[in-house]
């Protein structure tokens, strides 16, 4: 047994403020596949105030089992993440390993590192499952969509419910051999899976809930909603209401829709889905308010007002003839290019978005406007108040814009447009091609409950077409266009490519 240890003693570790006991155990290939290990070594950090006091000859293990001495012991169960140490954004381990040492060096106890990468699947399998996560593309670099943990690892090895393949008595038979088996510990971790495995091998811990910061953040809020999903962490309340405030302010990616929309479907359909009453609440309200993008009011021409939700998303090339099947016609009034010219109030911090539109293409009497128009749109938008005042102008005010003192010229952006208004009772579509943006984006206005119902008629037509689905991200907003300077390098090809499924649309049979 003795054999399976290896010790080097630190004394003056940078991180751990002094000295400490450095353990290797090294495992043998039965415990590898018992336990969801990825590697052959596992490391163990010891501190205590004791390692001061010890003499040239030592015994490390008879030494080990008069460690912390009337005190629990702070422990720490770390499962390898290569990527986290080395910088990636979408994963909170490194936040989690840095905390859990400065923790350690202050109170004494101990870091145990399991190589146990990707929940024990291997490294090579956690880079495809997060370029799943992440870029929605597979190892052959395939565009499939965006996916959450739990989808990417049923595309990758078949599981139907998501497989951790970690295991924890490792740590026992660990513990056992220090000597250490009968001692009290506080278990630095969120994780309800590690608090019941060390629990149920008799081990004598509790969970240690006294996180000074988990810095939720846009790429990893997805890591902690995946957690509440399968209820392996009880995350506090602080750090529930970090990730409702990112969830409200629609700071998040792909796969945070993906994981926040079946958090949402167990809430409503699974009597079994035991998450804090509150916290399901919470995730309710929250959800509530984006779906379908932020209800504005729309003053038009400063007497029409209408009250309607904005929802906003990439597509892929099969929107178009799934939308027709849905209505089995073409509802699509006309094509555009368009010009979008973005500037700043001065005074009072509006923002104004002027839209130049030319009519390429219509489907003759059902269009409010001839081929060939063009027509110029004003748009100020009220953020505080969730207002937009909307009205016609002409092309010589929108040249006043650049001349007037009064507000900042700040970006403009191309595109070509395939519209639907007036076609679908309660909301218009708009279909757009953005130079530099992957996909397409379409828009869609109106109320809550009709652009719900047309996205529920899209998924059951054809799950791949829409491809941030259900919640409205707002980055593809018109408003926040203003991120980008896009222009088209070459217009004509752009024009020619979209109207021709414009001509597809109007023919009979496709």
């Amino acid at each position: 047994m003795e054999d399976k240890f290896s010790f080097y003693l630190q004394q003056n570790n940078n991180l751990f403020k002094g000295s400490v006991l450095t353990i290797c155990y090294k495992v043998d290939s039965k415990e590898m596949q018992e336990y969801g290990l990825t590697g052959e070594n596992i490391l163990i950090l010891l501190k205590d105030e004791k390692l001061n006091d010890f003499a040239t000859d030592i015994k490390y293990f008879d030494e080990i089992k008069n460690f912390f001495d009337k005190k629990d012991i702070f422990l720490r169960i770390q499962s390898e993440c290569l990527l986290g140490m080395y910088g990636d954004s979408h994963c909170d381990c490194e936040q989690q390993r840095k905390e859990a040492i400065d923790i350690i060096a202050k109170q004494g106890g101990l870091f145990i590192q399991l190589p146990q990468e990707g929940q024990g699947w291997g490294l090579h399998y956690k880079l495809q499952e997060l370029e799943l996560q992440v870029s929605g593309r597979t190892k052959n670099g395939e565009f499939i969509g965006i996916k959450n943990r739990d989808e990417a690892q049923k595309i990758l090895v078949g599981k139907e419910c998501f497989d951790d393949c970690r295991g924890y008595g490792i740590i026992i038979k660990i513990l056992t051999y220090l000597g250490l088996e009968h001692k009290k510990y506080i278990l630095i971790s969120e994780s309800q899976k590690k608090l019941k495995a060390l629990s149920d091998k008799n081990l004598e811990v509790i969970k240690y809930s006294m996180y000074k910061d988990n810095q939720v953040n846009e790429d990893n809020i997805s890591e902690y909603l995946i957690k509440i999903l399968n209820e392996t962490h009880d995350f506090d309340e602080k750090v529930i209401d970090e990730i409702i405030c990112l969830i409200e302010k629609r700071m998040y990616n792909g796969r945070t829709i993906s994981t926040l929309t079946s958090i949402i479907e167990r809430i409503n359909n699974d009597k079994e889905y035991n998450l804090n009453s509150n916290v399901k609440n919470k995730l309710l309200i929250a959800y509530d308010k984006i779906i379908c993008g932020v209800e504005k009011k729309y003053i038009i021409d400063d007497k029409i007002i209408k009250i309607q939700n904005n929802f906003s998303c990439k597509v892929n090339s099969s929107v178009f003839k799934t939308i027709y099947n849905i209505y089995n016609k073409n509802i699509f009034d006309r094509i555009v290019i368009e010009k979008l010219y973005y500037f700043e109030s001065r005074k009072d911090n509006n923002s104004i978005r002027i839209r130049t539109s030319e009519v390429l293409n219509t489907i003759g009497r059902e269009c409010i406007f001839l081929k060939g128009q063009t027509y110029v749109e004003q748009k100020t938008f009220n953020k505080k108040e969730a207002q937009v005042f909307q009205n016609e102008i002409s092309l010589s005010k929108l040249r006043a814009f650049f001349e007037n003192s009064n507000y900042n010229f700040i970006k403009s952006v191309e595109m070509v447009t395939i519209v639907s208004e007036r076609q679908v009772p309660g909301i218009n579509i708009y279909i757009k091609k953005i130079p530099n943006i992957e996909n397409r984006i379409m828009d869609i206005y109106g109320k809550k409950e009709d652009i719900q119902n047309f996205l529920k008629k899209m998924n059951e037509n054809s799950k791949r077409t829409v491809l941030n689905d259900v919640v409205s991200n707002n980055k593809y907003e018109d408003e926040n266009f203003t991120n980008y300077n896009l222009r088209f390098t070459d217009i004509d090809i752009a024009i020619k490519e979209e109207l021709k499924i414009f001509d597809l649309l109007n023919k009979e049979g496709i």
